[in-house]
């Protein structure tokens, strides 16, 4: 069993993967040997009764004699089996051996997250591109049908799509590909999402070790050939380039699934990253797999024991691992895609409002939001009509001044997604909570003493809208905000180990008010060296926070770079701030 640690820092080993290849049994037990006994027809005993009873006096327990052919099927030691081979008239003596039903098996992982139930809809992935990260595809396997593949292990073949530079001969990749999509056929397995155009991306060598530098590669490719589901079953430490990766495949619109690793610890990276969706495994009892990682970062969980799949030279395996949890998600994520739902942050949101909650009520750290279920996740709304939306305060006609808590009434069979606020088509705020009612803060200062159109516009969970607008007067003193500031820098450790580090500015005007809506850049310097460059908005109480997912020991110093906001002139002034870690 080999740990789920690089190496090194640049190195990511393949999660824990074990089990092994089911053999076929020969009937060998402690009562002795069930073998079938073949007697010669020209001088052998010639009724099935006579030749069982030769079987019987040489100790044999008769299981039955045939009348097809001169054989008699009993279990007998070693000793008689001996005896019996030396009779002149016994041909042979052979094993009983079991024979197995040449049918397509369904793994109950498959059964378990429902995505039986979404094919009778038509919906079996069809259309989606599904890259497999891992150590390859077997090829030729006959239960899988690859697109193609492509290799970055090693420099002399980097990039090459040639299948003896992709082809798997570790056997875990295979492995997690038939777990997406081995094909419904009549033999062998089914995966989650059979139709898909599967491609392989080897990121991982024969060891099922892969650089950073080579998996990065991997995700550039899927971003650059349209990619919509990415299947990263290994892990390891983070690091800043592999972070980045991930948030820009993700925002070119790659759905990224990474196993959460089986140290029985903290989520490994990848899974880690928030735009990661990070998989813990369960057995067949929904308990909590005992390797499994758990932690805040766990988004969903899926079945990861005893797992039935394609196996390298054509063959089938049982394994277990969150490497065998993560291809699930990654197959009903695909579901999702062929279900019509248009963007990355839509199908993930689909997969997380749509588990199987499992332990505590809610999110917890074992099973974040649940078991993937893939029938809800990839059924398709009903359409209906557009939300209704109406403008409650300030009404119509009114005159207002200062700062004024604009509020709406929204309402929608599906649920409402979000009411957003515009002034004269600007946008001042929005509303995804709507536990109070839906509002927003609109500092009117801003705004030209007048007439100004004040808009609601709801957007419900199946993303339909509607608007209602309401004219009011602004009236406000003659004094008016020329300037922002930054007024303080804060710092304050942050996350499960205390290991990052959360670094908050805070805006004003110079009437002291929090300026949101507020552009700012910054530089970050470490022991007096450049470190980040992290930028932002602020938001309504005129703070924006920066968090450094891993933040090292050292003294600390933000200086602000540019502050833009409308109508308003930035001082130039960054607050003396130090932090030392």
């Amino acid at each position: 069993m080999r740990s789920a640690r690089a190496h090194c820092l640049l190195v990511l080993s393949t999660l824990l993967v074990f089990g092994q290849v089911v053999t076929g049994a020969t009937g060998q037990g402690a009562a002795g040997r069930r073998v079938l006994i073949g007697f010669r027809s020209d001088r052998g005993p010639q009724t099935s009764e006579a030749r069982a009873g030769v079987v019987r006096q040489g100790g044999g327990t008769i299981h039955r004699s045939l009348r097809l052919v001169p054989v008699v099927s009993a279990t007998l030691s070693e000793e008689a089996i001996r005896k019996l081979r030396a009779r002149a008239d016994v041909d042979y003596v052979e094993d009983d051996v079991i024979l197995h039903a040449a049918e397509q098996r369904k793994p109950y992982g498959v059964d378990r997250i429902d995505a039986d139930l979404v094919w009778p809809t038509g919906n079996m992935g069809q259309g989606v591109k599904v890259a497999i990260l891992d150590t390859g595809i077997d090829s030729d396997h006959p239960d899988l049908l690859l697109a193609g593949g492509v290799n970055f292990v090693g420099s002399i073949r980097d990039g090459s799509t040639n299948p003896s530079d992709w082809n798997d001969t570790y056997g875990h990749g295979t492995h997690v590909a038939g777990i997406v999509a081995a094909r419904n056929n009549t033999f062998g397995v089914v995966g989650v999402a059979p139709d898909v155009s599967l491609w392989a991306v080897r990121v991982l060598g024969n060891n099922g070790d892969g650089y950073t530098s080579d998996i990065i590669q991997g995700l550039d490719w899927c971003a650059a050939h349209g990619v919509q589901v990415a299947s990263m079953s290994f892990g390891g430490d983070g690091t800043r380039s592999l972070h980045a990766a991930c948030d820009s495949a993700y925002a070119k619109g790659v759905v990224l699934v990474a196993a959460a690793g089986n140290e029985r610890g903290a989520v490994s990276y990848p899974a880690a990253y928030p735009s990661v969706i990070a998989v813990s495994a369960v057995d067949a009892q929904d308990m909590l797999a005992p390797f499994s990682n758990f932690g805040s970062q766990i988004a969903l969980a899926a079945p990861g024991t005893g797992i039935y799949s394609t196996y390298k030279d054509g063959s089938y395996a049982y394994l277990s691992g969150t490497s065998m949890a993560c291809p699930h998600v990654v197959g009903a994520a695909a579901l999702v895609w062929a279900s019509g739902v248009t963007s990355a942050a839509a199908v993930r949101d689909r997969l997380l409002t749509t588990a199987e909650d499992l332990g505590p009520a809610g999110f917890d750290t074992s099973f974040g939001h649940g078991l993937v279920d893939a029938e809800k996740a990839a059924a398709k709304a009903t359409p209906d009509g557009p939300p209704s939306v109406s403008v409650t305060a300030p009404q119509q006609g009114s005159t207002v001044s200062k700062t004024v808590v604009v509020q709406a009434t929204a309402n929608d069979d599906k649920g409402i997604a979000q009411v957003e606020f515009l002034v004269d088509g600007l946008r001042i705020g929005a509303d995804s909570q709507g536990s109070d009612g839906w509002s927003a803060s609109w500092d009117t200062t801003h705004s030209a003493n007048g007439q100004h159109t004040l808009t609601a516009t709801a957007t419900d969970t199946t993303g339909q809208k509607a608007s209602q607008s309401v004219t009011v007067m602004v009236q406000n003193a003659s004094a008016v905000a020329r300037t922002v500031s930054v007024d303080s820098i804060t710092y304050s450790a942050a996350g499960d180990t205390q290991a990052g580090l959360d670094i908050t500015l805070h805006v004003v005007n110079d009437l002291g008010s929090p300026v949101r809506n507020a552009y700012i850049w910054t530089r970050v310097y470490l022991n007096g060296q450049l470190y980040t460059v992290p930028a932002g908005v602020t938001n309504s109480d005129g703070s924006v926070t920066f968090k450094l997912a891993r933040a090292p020991s050292g003294t600390y110093e933000t200086r602000v770079a540019r502050v833009v906001v409308a109508h308003l002139t930035w001082d130039g002034v960054t607050p003396a701030n130090k932090f030392t870690k």
